[in-house]
């Protein structure tokens, strides 16, 4: 009987070597597959976190104003980073004719109005809110609770520079609606959006952030010019990034930016003014451009009636003339609300007297007594 021959010692070295290689790769394989649904899943939780925290925040922002009383100011305060509002998004009542929402497990301290004796500071301020207790002309309580959102640096993170976005009620305590958020770099969480005086809408720019609702009755004589500039918001750019809570190479990142509406703010209510608004203010007109691009620019400070006596300033209206003809319709109005007022008057033609006047017009609107520059003469054209 023959004998079976078996492997030399080489054709097994070569055999597991081989055999090494082949698992090696296997190995880097199901490692880069493991890595890669991992990676999907991280992808995935971002924006989930990202689509939850932002459909919260339109959601609720969208019914700012909602079953507010007329007293009650629909934003009360905004900035790069945070915005309060009034709305009654929820009622533990069945059937309630303002709410948005019914929820009948709801914290009864979530329901309706704060009052004066359960102010709460606005997060990362020194101010107080509410200045008053707003009630219904029945003299019940307002059921619009006040709606906080705001972006803080999350400490317990582990990374820097992540982000959590917060909600509280009222003064309850507050709850984190997202996590692991970071800002889009250049650029704030929130950009708001205005209206000018003839409703087109324009960005407000930092410098003019954060604003507040100062005064505590809304529609009250001293609710205009600087202390009204926040009625005219009408929505919000947000800009942020959803991350999978790791540092460095291991970090992945989601953008998203969205612009929300906010439909109920601007919508007129009880409104009172007082009598014929106080300007006493001089007008300066003064020959700023050139012979080619002739430029007449016309600078005055703020009517008597903006920043004091009855401040129901809401804007400015400037009037032209040459010396042939009388002073017709307003040429430009201003919307009140700046520490000084500056316009540009480019359409001037050389060889030509402009006279000019300035008024100040209230929400009645009446109509102040002109402030009247004297005549100003374009030069020549070369």
């Amino acid at each position: 009987m023959k004998r079976a021959r078996g492997f030399t010692l080489m054709e097994m070295m070569v055999s597991l070597v081989v055999l090494s290689i082949v698992m090696a790769s296997a190995i880097w394989f199901f490692r880069g597959v493991s890595k890669a649904v991992a990676g999907t899943a991280d992808r995935m939780d971002a924006m989930q976190n990202l689509r939850y925290g932002i459909s919260t925040l339109d959601r609720d922002l969208r019914n700012a104003g909602a079953g507010t009383t007329d007293w009650q100011p629909t934003l009360v305060y905004i900035s790069s980073s945070s915005v309060v509002f009034n709305a009654d998004l929820v009622s533990n009542v069945a059937g309630s004719p303002t709410a948005v929402n019914y929820n009948p497990d709801v914290n009864p301290n979530a329901v309706s109005a704060v009052t004066t004796s359960q102010k709460f500071a606005i997060p990362g301020t020194s101010i107080y809110y509410p200045d008053s207790t707003y009630r219904t002309t029945g003299g019940e309580l307002s059921p619009a609770e006040t709606i906080t959102y705001w972006f803080t640096a999350d400490s317990s993170a582990g990374v820097s520079g992540l982000y959590l976005l917060m909600r509280q009620v009222n003064n309850n305590a507050p709850d984190v609606v997202a996590r692991n958020l970071k800002p889009v770099s250049g650029q704030p969480f929130f950009t708001w959006l205005q209206t000018d005086t003839i409703g087109n809408l324009f960005t407000v720019a930092s410098t003019n952030l954060p604003m507040r609702h100062s005064v505590p009755i809304h529609g009250a004589l001293g609710d205009t010019g600087v202390a009204s500039r926040i009625d005219s918001i009408r929505a919000v750019s947000v800009s942020l990034l959803a991350t999978n809570g790791l540092a460095g190479t291991q970090q992945i990142t989601r953008a998203l930016q969205t612009t929300i509406r906010i439909p109920n703010a601007g919508l007129s209510k009880q409104r009172s003014c007082g009598d014929q608004p106080l300007f006493n203010k001089t007008v300066t007109a003064t020959f700023t451009g050139t012979d080619t691009v002739p430029v007449i620019t016309l600078t005055w400070l703020p009517a008597v009636d903006e920043t004091g006596g009855q401040s129901d300033v809401e804007k400015y209206l400037v009037y032209r003339r040459t010396t042939a003809t009388s002073f017709g319709g307003a040429l430009q109005t201003i919307p009140a609300g700046q520490t000084t007022y500056t316009y540009n008057d480019n359409t001037v033609l050389n060889d030509s007297t402009y006279y000019y006047q300035v008024t100040a017009l209230d929400c009645t609107p009446l109509e102040s007594t002109p402030s009247a520059t004297g005549g100003i003469t374009v030069p020549s054209a070369p």
